[in-house]
């Protein structure tokens, strides 16, 4: 079994591609950042990859007892009939007794669960899915396959990424809605239609998108595209630009990719090279420094804006898609400035994706910081470069948030944005979809439900109070089926009504 240590490139079968973050239980587990999300998976189902990132900080502390029971948890104590862990809580006030009925369903007592098997010679892509769908997710590798009654959403997707007149669009919907599986399949729509891709989720934890360095950090861990029809990384995307003869027309005079490109042309880039652009150094020994401060976002839309150049005029390329998940999160931080810096980042980046004139030609004022006359941008002291590095950047950018959060600032700053509006999928919608994981799961397990218990199944499912989301709902769908799975004679509507079978 491969060792991994934290920034080494990974893939894996199901979730695509990643970084690692840290390993726990003598590198049994790893966890791994796959752009948008990180989870800890086992680390024989990964594989090394090169171009690893070498990331800063400390390693994940290892989840103990003492964390939330997570769904493959709740799995295992419904397998075997287990209870679930004692938690200390404050005593309640009393409650009438259960009904006798009641009562007498919940003491029951599981047999022995049934060992079932996988079939063999299942298909992969099955495998994957159902093994996503436990996490409330579907595999990056197949998305499209289980993009399931959004139809509008997706025109709309593919309108805007042909739309030449509009760089910036908001996925809007509440938590579990479809956010952030829309903006991954509108990451691999942006794909085939020949953008490269730089897709980032915000860490509730840290006020990424306040300080743009961090942001423009993910954004590079989570960049692919495909060039002369094989697909690269960050390291692969750059080394190719350096490797077609106009490169130096396009970048050859940028304050940072300039004199890097000419390194790497030359075969002469050392890591600590690729490491300062990935905005992992410190710009010592005469590297332009990256700088961390809140107020330089104009350093990391103007790096954005020329890679989406080099894409499209040097590789022939449609542009970059920068597609930016939880969105919100600019909003949770410490200090009100940080919330503030953090729209100005949002601001500089739609500006940029649609050629807004005023940033190459506004003048720069000095107050507190230094602000574009025309936009109010904010512009680093140390570096007052252009949030563009030219019109066109053939830049587009997805925003995905919750309602409510962002929009006045970002219809401030562009009033003909684009919105896709996202609400809970509908009955149609929800029965094709728990039809199509069901007919996955028996592909892979052979476990078939009669036609009526199925219908039973799924209208519990849709209308449980405890399934209130798409991702919920798909969890909630495997789980049953594995409970049918293992305990073929167990009651499988009670387990969904009452949490017992």
């Amino acid at each position: 079994m491969a060792t991994y240590r934290k920034g080494d490139a990974v893939t894996h079968p199901a979730y695509g591609r990643g970084s690692v973050n840290g390993t726990r239980i003598d590198g049994f587990e790893v966890r791994v950042s796959f752009g948008a999300y990180s989870l800890w998976v086992p680390a024989r189902e990964l594989t090394p990859v090169s171009g690893g990132l070498r990331l800063v900080g400390s390693e994940p502390a290892a989840e103990g007892p003492h964390h939330t029971a997570t769904s493959f948890d709740a799995i295992l104590r419904l397998l075997t009939g287990e209870p679930a862990p004692a938690v200390r809580r404050e005593p309640a006030p009393a409650t009438p007794a259960p009904a006798p009925a009641a009562a007498a369903r919940k003491s029951r007592k599981h047999e022995k669960p049934t060992f079932r098997p996988a079939k063999e010679g299942r298909a992969v892509r099955d495998a994957t899915a159902i093994e996503a769908f436990r996490l409330g997710i579907v595999p990056a590798r197949h998305i499209e396959d289980w993009t399931v009654g959004r139809e509008v959403e997706v025109k709309a997707l593919r309108t805007f990424l042909k739309d030449e007149g509009e760089g910036a669009i908001l996925i809007e919907g509440q938590y579990g809605a479809g956010k952030s599986h829309l903006l991954a399949f509108m990451a691999r729509e942006a794909e085939a239609m020949g953008f490269a891709v730089a897709i980032a989720g915000f860490d509730p934890s840290e006020a990424s998108a306040a300080f743009p360095k961090k942001a423009y950090r993910r954004l590079c861990q989570g960049f692919r595209a495909h060039v002369d029809g094989q697909p690269v990384d960050f390291r692969g995307f750059l080394t190719a630009v350096a490797g077609r003869d106009n490169w130096p027309e396009v970048l050859g005079d940028h304050w940072l990719l300039g004199s890097f490109l000419k390194k790497v042309a030359k075969g002469k880039a050392e890591p600590e090279d690729w490491e300062h652009v990935e905005a992992l150094g410190r710009g010592e020994d005469g590297r332009p420094t990256l700088h961390d401060y809140s107020t330089c976002a104009n350093l990391y839309v103007n790096l954005l804006s020329a890679l989406s150049r080099a894409a499209a005029e040097v590789l022939g390329l449609s542009g970059l898609a920068v597609l930016l998940d939880e969105a919100e999160v600019a909003r949770n931080v410490l200090y009100r400035y940080q919330a503030l810096r953090g729209v100005n980042f949002f601001r500089g980046l739609v500006l940029a994706a649609n050629d807004d004139h005023d940033l190459l030609e506004e003048a720069f004022v000095r107050e507190d910081v230094t602000m574009g006359e025309l936009t109010r941008l904010l512009y680093s002291g140390h570096n007052p470069a252009r949030y563009t590095t030219g019109i066109p950047c053939r830049m587009k950018v997805a925003f995905a948030l919750t309602p409510g959060s962002l929009q006045d600032e970002f219809r401030r700053t562009r009033e003909t944005i684009g919105r896709v509006e996202l609400d809970v999928l509908g009955l149609d919608a929800l029965k094709a979809l728990f039809w199509k994981i069901h007919a996955t799961y028996e592909a892979c397990y052979g476990v078939r439900l009669d036609p009526k218990l199925r219908d039973r199944v799924f209208r519990l499912l849709a209308t449980a109070d405890r399934v209130s989301s798409t991702r919920g709902f798909i969890k909630a769908a495997v789980e049953a089926l594995d409970y049918a799975r293992f305990f073929p004679q167990g009651d499988i509507e009670a387990l969904i009504l009452d949490g017992v079978g």
